[in-house]
């Protein structure tokens, strides 16, 4: 069961992220080519990668811990086996093939589970619109079973020839080592647990001689508790950052004018970060048709309205564009040569430094009004197009002659999912020849509480000054789109944590079912002399929770490296307090699963009777 379940989850965890665009072994043939292809698309498939990583691990320790279990449960049999004879080859190709059946049948049933689970949550998903193709993984899967099937050979297998080499008499023992004494004293933390009361004292003594059981199950812990104390710092982080950045990039409460056939393209091109199956080409329109140009002149009245922040002029077109070669620096003094020359067609879009409406998340430094050598261009641009973009430049074809500019910065923005270039207004003016300063979109930032009031002035405006075939839009519902998919995209850890606590209930439950047996003696003989029930389990609770704590101390110092090593060097920085608060939280979690598991536990432990048990 703990096999078919981890390996289910696997299973659904790999297509589903396969299926949402996060597997980059997958090549995804979307409508929209650009679409999320820029720096939050790389940070969330680094994410989704470390969460799959860590689970594909879970899955591999789980198999072998459960399969070394099996292993060490048969000791008794593997004692009688060779007293009557058997020959160590023999017991080694029997019992490891009985391991490998159960592994067979456990990863096949876990993985047609999986696929189904799959198949119905992405019909579902479909059905409430996300965004989802259907995609089946064929690169984890074989790894995760390939790497199973060899690590129990190394594992197990091991463990197998070393107990037939072992005295048969040893082998009586089960996970309790044949020399254990007893009477050897405590260590330090061991002497002073005990001290405590009673109960602690005997959970502790059944901690120490069943320490193999203890360590195998303690590592289980220690990356359940990993998986999700990442998730849960992570995708906060996620959302966060992710959600901020797109913020700076798009603005709030943003009023675009121009022409219909613009204003219908600029949504659609912001629309393309969220929605794949948009696509805006050249082909569709020609920005600088006359019939879209204006002057900010015909509409000077807006510039009185004290409810508008900020006007902010824009010349917007396609443009061919070739990368350029440059020189890259190392910190040891060395430089590669770097640039393939490569082509694309995207959108330039002209703007005034000092009146710009965005506050972008920048790696590099803003171009100054009338800047003719310098350009920022956005992550999607910079990830696909160049290799460092900050040491090369990139040529514009139309404009002037094959206009060269410097790219001075990298913007994570995403208009045409961050796949577009932005220089001065005054230069791409006078490369086009325009000598009447013309634009063809104009950006207001008015003041929330003003926009109702101020909207039917903007309209009367702009029908008076620039004709009928000219309007506006207001931005904000196309800007929380983009919110609203980011935000989808940091549920699917939710439900990740949901699965991994149902585990964990699990793993729990066979930690303490463990060798019930043997407990059951033991606390059969603390029955006889008097003992409750109700100390059983305390004494049961206690041992759960020694594997817990140190579980999650490791797993937050682990968990912490490993997120500021993808993460933190790109994200905002979390205050302390938010670790702190999610290891509190899977604190209280797991001590309540520990209390849970115990019931079933008590059941089959009030139903033992001194018939029960052989005399060995």
């Amino acid at each position: 069961m703990m096999i078919v379940l981890v390996i289910a989850f696997t299973v659904f965890l790999i297509n589903f992220t396969s299926s949402i665009g996060f597997n980059s072994f997958i090549t995804y043939d979307y409508e929209n080519s650009f679409f999320f292809s820029g720096g939050i698309s790389i940070i969330f498939i680094d994410f989704t990668s470390l969460v799959l990583i860590l689970v594909l691990i879970l899955a591999f320790v789980v198999v072998l811990i459960v399969t070394t279990t099996l292993i060490i449960t048969k000791k008794r049999d593997i004692a009688i086996m060779k007293a009557l004879g058997s020959i160590p080859q023999r017991l080694y190709g029997f019992y490891l093939t009985e391991v490998y059946v159960v592994f067979l049948i456990g990863f096949v049933i876990g993985t047609i589970i999986g696929f189904i689970s799959y198949v119905i949550f992405f019909f579902i998903a479909t059905f409430l619109g996300a965004l989802a193709t259907f995609q089946v993984d064929l690169i984890y899967i074989p790894i995760l079973f390939i790497s199973c099937f060899v690590g129990i050979y190394l594992f197990p297998g091991v463990v197998l020839r070393k107990l037939g080499t072992q005295n048969t008499i040893k082998l009586f023992s089960r996970d309790i080592p044949s020399n254990y004494d007893a009477s050897k004293k405590l260590t330090t933390i061991p002497k002073w647990l005990s001290s405590i009361g009673y109960n602690v004292k005997i959970s502790v003594l059944n901690t120490l001689r069943r320490r193999g059981e203890f360590k195998r199950y303690l590592i289980v812990f220690t990356i359940i508790s990993l998986i999700i104390f990442t998730l849960g710092l992570g995708s906060i982080v996620l959302k966060t950052s992710s959600q901020e950045w797109i913020k700076k990039a798009q603005g709030t409460n943003i009023v675009a004018i121009g022409h219909k056939d613009v204003l219908q393209n600029y949504t659609l091109m912001y629309d393309m970060f969220s929605n794949p199956d948009i696509l805006v080409t050249q082909d569709n329109i020609d920005f600088l048709n006359t019939n879209y140009l204006f002057n900010l002149s015909k509409v000077e009245e807006l510039t009185n309205f004290t409810e508008i922040e900020r006007i902010d002029q824009r010349l917007i077109n396609f443009f061919n564009v070739t990368e350029l070669d440059g020189y890259h620096l190392f910190e040891d003094g060395g430089s590669l040569a770097v640039g393939q020359d490569r082509q694309a067609v995207i959108p330039i879009i002209g703007f005034n430094a000092s009146e710009i409406i965005q506050d972008f998340e920048i790696e590099g430094e803003y171009i100054g009004d009338e800047d003719s050598d310098n350009m920022m261009i956005g992550d999607g641009l910079g990830y696909n197009l160049f290799d460092y973009p900050l040491d090369q430049s990139m040529r514009i074809e139309e404009l002037g002659t094959g206009h060269p500019f410097h790219i001075s910065a990298v913007v994570i923005d995403s208009f045409y999912s961050g796949s577009a270039g932005y220089v001065d207004l005054s230069v791409m003016q006078g490369d086009l020849n325009f000598s009447s300063n013309e634009i063809n979109l104009l950006l207001l930032k008015v003041q929330s509480s003003e926009y109702a009031d101020v909207i039917g002035d903007i309209e009367l405006i702009i029908q008076a000054s620039l004709g009928e075939n000219f309007s506006f839009v207001n931005l904000n519902q196309t800007f929380e789109n983009n919110y609203s998919y980011l935000e989808i995209l940091t549920f699917y850890p939710s439900l990740i944590i949901i699965v991994m606590a149902i585990i964990s209930i699990f793993a729990l439950y066979n930690y303490q079912k463990g060798n019930i047996l043997e407990k059951a003696k033991d606390f059969l003989i603390m029955r006889a002399v008097g003992a409750k029930y109700k100390s059983i389990k305390k004494i049961l609770f206690l041992e759960a929770f020694y594997m817990i704590i140190p579980s999650l101390l490791v797993s937050m110092g682990i968990g912490m490296i490993i997120n500021s090593l993808v993460l933190f060097d790109r994200v905002y920085l979390p205050t302390i307090s938010l670790p702190i608060n999610i290891i509190g939280l899977l604190f209280i979690a797991f001590l309540a699963f520990n209390y849970i598991s115990l019931f079933p536990i008590l059941s089959k432990i009030k139903k033992f009777t001194i018939k029960d048990f052989d005399i060995w």
